[in-house]
C-alpha cells in the first residue's frame, strides 16, 4: 500500500516514537493485528460547532478514544479517517490536517514490528451518534460529545496536544 506520509507536506506536526519490548507470545499475536499487518493507523480530534470533542468508548480497555483505526488496502489517511469516525461513532465527518504522527514499535530480541498513526483533526458534519457502534469485532460500546477530555483518555498526552492546537485554530 502506497500512502502519503503526511510529514513530507507539513513541518508543524507533533512526532513521538513509542517503543515496546514484548515477549515472544505478544509479537506472535501481533501478526493478527490489523495496524501492524497494514503499517498505517489513523484516527481524529472531532470537534463539533460548540467545540466539543466526539469520543468513542473502548469496552477492552475501559478507556474514551479518539475514533479511528487501521488503515485499509488502497486507502487514503484521510478516507480512513472518515470510514473509521463512521464506523465507531456513526458521525460524519470531513478531516482537516493531519497534527501528530507516531511511530509504534514493538520489539522482541532482534525482531520488530511497527506501524506509523496519523492523528487528524476533523469537523463534524453530522453530530448525532449511531445506534450500531464499532465492527463485530471491536468492543466500542459507546460514544458521545465531551466538553473536555475525561480522565480515561486513551493516550492523552497526545489526544490533548492535538485538541488544544485544534481549539486555538493552528
Amino acid at each position: 500500500m502506497v500512502v502519503a506520509d503526511p510529514r513530507q507536506q507539513y513541518d508543524d506536526l507533533f512526532e513521538k516514537c513509542i517503543e515496546e519490548e514484548v515477549d515472544e507470545e505478544t509479537f506472535g499475536a501481533l501478526e493478527e493485528n490489523e495496524a501492524f499487518s497494514a503499517g498505517w493507523a489513523v484516527s481524529a480530534v472531532v470537534v463539533d460547532d460548540s467545540e466539543r470533542v466526539l469520543l468513542a468508548y473502548h469496552g477492552g480497555d475501559g478507556s474514551w478514544l479518539l475514533p479511528g483505526g487501521s488503515v485499509q488496502p488502497g486507502e487514503s489517511l484521510r478516507d480512513a479517517t472518515v470510514r473509521e469516525v463512521r464506523e465507531e461513532t456513526g458521525v460524519s465527518v470531513k478531516p482537516d490536517r493531519p497534527y501528530a504522527v507516531v511511530e509504534n514499535i514493538v520489539q522482541h530480541g532482534e525482531d520488530s514490528r511497527s506501524f506509523t498513526f496519523v492523528l487528524f483533526s476533523a469537523h463534524a458534519i453530522t453530530t448525532e451518534i449511531g445506534s450500531e457502534l464499532g465492527t463485530p469485532d471491536e468492543p466500542i460500546e459507546d460514544a458521545d460529545w465531551f466538553d473536555d477530555l475525561p480522565d480515561n483518555v486513551f493516550k492523552r498526552e497526545i489526544a490533548e496536544r492535538v485538541l488544544e492546537r485544534v481549539r486555538q485554530g493552528e
